[in-house]
């Protein structure tokens, strides 16, 4: 047995966060993991993580889960007797593995196990070896344990043969999640499961949960897109019966699949139990045979599967998963370059660029507070300034001719850090290198995808032109910020022929990619990595491993843009989100009061691109305006949304139809500040909206700030849950916001 940890931060923070969790149901910062590993019998496993626990054993061939638990208990031995063997033959391997078309399952033994503490991030990592009886195959199946209900797992597969072999299959994590007998007592004739996917994989409808009644079914969900996509390859499961949530996340940046499976048994006179389970897999597919060759003595890495377990509600779930992803997701922040508004050089002079006005630019983007300036599309390649097509020539244009370190050298001088945009994966049709390097181009059984913009990077020549590449513009400009897009939907992909076998192209472009920015990460320690993709086209956590913060959506416009960033706070902190106030997209500036424009940007992290085509043509009005909230943003909301709790008020709307209203609350972890956007979406329902805040402490008092207003209102946290706050807006696209801070 290998003995686990316990750390609390010390006794009195454990009194104080009971009476918080007493008082709002709000989860526990505590942390505990711990591993033991059996070798006799049926070797196996127990993973304790938080409150989760996960048991596993080899039963026959097969490695399969025997037990979860959402509340830290251990199931006895003898309520387990028999239990693998009634499983037998129920799609319950603990992951999936396929060889050439054939599955593994049933062909494992057991090798050894192991147990190691890492750091970066901090965690206990347990690795069980197994080996396949029929294939030259082995595999290394790593659990990640951070001491919170969540854990990552992913697989080393090792080709030990002499021939090439091809992976056809697999699932870092699958098989059963409940196992949940006597459910019609509690569930009646409802579904005993209810699954949330995304609905929509297109290109601006990021973030559309959709829930669906699991009985005795299945739900398949693809990402097809070339990327992670619009859509994200994360589900939610909740069990009515018990009241517990499983999330599994890929951390995934290519085409996916899953399939979550409920089965109910009805009693019968020989067997009066009724039974539901819940069966799931998730993991890259392909259009192709194959997704990854191996060479002989070859080991590659799978895709991290991220998996969630415990009971409470839906917030309960997000919080948790937020505090996963801030701690052992993102990158560590960059010390000393504190870049929280951001202004862009993209709304007036779009693909007219000049020196003269990327410093026009920089003056507005000084005059509002800004304190980061990037130059996005529109700065590099050949004449005329088209930038798709000059895409693949990170020079800058004729039309910039002393090149960029003037305007980089005014942004700094202004006292902001400034940042470039780079599409590294796409290469125009204006461009030399398309020319010179025809073979670069990704091809499809021998024809070009996208249309001949998109690179190989599964060659490997070409990832190190990249790579290189990159690192040549971060040091020539000397970049705060280094900003990527990915605009391509290259679809099904590439293909090549290798050693027999028909490859797809996008499992080795995504190892590629994920290889390139942890190198240049290590190499620039000082940049700030930004990741956009088509806006929100890549958003999985394995992507998210190598960048600091994200474009959330090319979709701006209200109501839309509020329910994107309703939808995918599920998922992701809205510290990282980042969203557009100004003229960039057409439309925008008719899209709700200045209120509701601004207080969409200040939930989440601010881009101005476009205020206006001047500084001396900047309505005073709207400039001070624009100020203050920014001002507002920097001093107030920021330092309570950056490690809040969040609280979906309204948590499932309806992309494409209207629905009345938008809340979001991010609550400070020790509850004594609480920010809040009231967001009136439609015309239709109620002009009145009743807010009953979740984030503050009943026992305290605390002041109400009406920023629409400027007015204040001191109450009592009780009065505050009790009788809630009425925000009174009778117009469509109108907004309140709410600081609340304790007395």
């Amino acid at each position: 047995m290998i003995v686990g940890k316990f750390s609390f931060m010390h006794l009195a923070a454990c009194a104080s966060l009971l009476s918080a969790l007493l008082t709002s149901g709000q989860a526990t910062t505590a942390q505990y993991e711990n591993a033991v590993i059996r070798t006799e019998g049926n070797p196996g496993i127990r993973l304790t993580s938080g409150l989760m626990v996960c048991d596993e054993e080899l039963f026959q061939g097969r490695w399969v889960n025997r037990y979860w638990t959402s509340t830290g208990q251990i199931k006895p031995g003898v309520h387990l007797e028999g239990q693998s063997q009634k499983r037998a033959g129920l799609q319950h391997d603990a992951f999936q593995l396929g060889i050439e078309g054939q599955s593994l399952a049933g062909s494992w033994k057991w090798i050894r196990a192991e147990q190691k503490h890492q750091t970066n991030p901090d965690g206990d990592l347990v690795t069980i070896e197994l080996q396949s009886t029929v294939r030259p195959i082995t595999v290394k199946l790593n659990t990640l344990m951070h001491g919170e209900s969540v854990m990552v797992r992913w697989l080393d597969i090792t080709n030990t043969g002499a021939k090439p072999t091809a992976i056809t299959s697999v699932s870092p994590w699958s098989g059963i999640l409940w196992d949940t007998v006597g459910y019609g007592e509690r569930v009646g004739n409802e579904a005993p499961f209810e699954v949330a996917t995304t609905k929509y994989e297109d290109w601006g409808h990021e973030g559309a949960w959709e829930f669906h009644p699991v009985g005795n079914g299945a739900i398949t969900v693809s990402g097809t897109r070339g990327k992670s996509g619009w859509g994200h390859p994360t589900f939610f499961a909740h069990n009515q019966a018990t009241g517990e949530w499983f999330v599994a996340s890929l951390a995934w940046s290519g085409n996916w699949t899953m399939h979550v499976t409920g089965t109910e048994d009805k009693p019968t006179p020989e067997s009066p139990e009724d039974r539901a389970r819940l069966f799931f897999d998730l993991g890259p597919s392909a259009a192709d045979p194959v997704l990854r060759i191996l060479e002989p003595g070859e080991t590659v890495r799978s895709p991290e599967t991220h998996l969630l377990l415990m009971r409470g509600d839906l917030d309960q779930v997000v919080q948790t998963l937020h505090s996963h992803v801030r701690h052992y997701v993102l990158p560590p922040s960059v010390p000393g370059r504190r870049s929280l508004v951001e202004a862009n050089h993209r709304g007036y002079i779009v693909d007219h660029e000049s020196e003269a006005g990327l410093k026009r630019e920089v003056d507005i983007a000084a005059s509002i507070g800004a304190d980061t300036f990037v130059v996005d599309a529109g700065w590099n390649g050949p004449e005329p300034n088209i930038w798709a097509k000059n895409a693949g020539d990170w020079n800058a244009g004729a039309w910039l001719p002393n090149d960029l370190n003037p305007v980089r050298n005014y942004a700094k001088e202004k006292g902001m850090l400034f940042g470039l945009w780079v599409e590294i994966e796409s290469v125009g049709s204006a461009v030399s290198l398309r020319k010179e390097h025809p073979d670069w181009i990704l091809t499809r059984n021998g024809k070009p995808v996208a249309n001949g913009r998109q690179l190989d990077f599964a060659n490997p020549e070409v990832a190190a032109w990249a790579e290189k590449e990159i690192a040549r513009i971060i040091r020539k400009y000397d970049l705060d910020i280094f900003r990527i897009d990915y605009n391509n939907s290259v679809e099904e992909g590439g293909n090549h022929t290798k050693d027999g076998f028909l490859e797809n192209t996008q499992w080795r472009h995504v190892e590629a990619l994920y290889s390139i920015f942890d190198h240049l990460r290590k190499t620039f320690p000082n940049v700030i990595f930004q990741n956009c993709a088509g806006g929100g086209g890549r958003l999985d956590y394995g992507i998210m491993q190598r960048f600091h913060n994200t474009e959330l959506s090319d979709w701006l416009r209200a109501p839309r843009g509020l329910k994107i960033l309703n939808g995918m706070t599920w998922i992701l902190p809205p510290e990282i989100l980042l969203r557009t106030f100004g003229t960039e997209s057409s439309g925008l500036e008719e899209d709700g009061d200045l209120d509701l424009q601004l207080n969409t940007v200040m939930m989440s992290r601010p881009i101005f691109r476009g205020i206006s085509p001047t500084l001396s043509e900047l309505d005073p009005i709207l400039g001070a305006k624009i100020r203050a909230d920014v001002d507002l943003y920097k001093q107030t909301v920021y330092p309570i949304m950056a490690n809040s709790s969040v609280y979906h008020h309204t948590p499932v709307l309806p992309m494409m139809e209207p629905s009345p209203w938008v809340v979001l609350e991010y609550a400070s972890p020790d509850r004594k500040r609480d920010v809040v956007g009231i967001f009136r979406t439609s015309q239709f329902g109620e002009s009145t909206y009743r807010f009953e805040p979740r984030g503050i402490d009943l026992s305290k008092s605390y002041s109400v700030h009406f920023e629409n207003s400027s007015q204040v209102v001191d109450i009592s946290g009780s009065q505050l849950l009790q009788n809630g706050v009425p925000i009174r807006l009778s117009n469509n696209l109108t907004s309140e916001m709410l600081v609340i801070e304790q007395k």
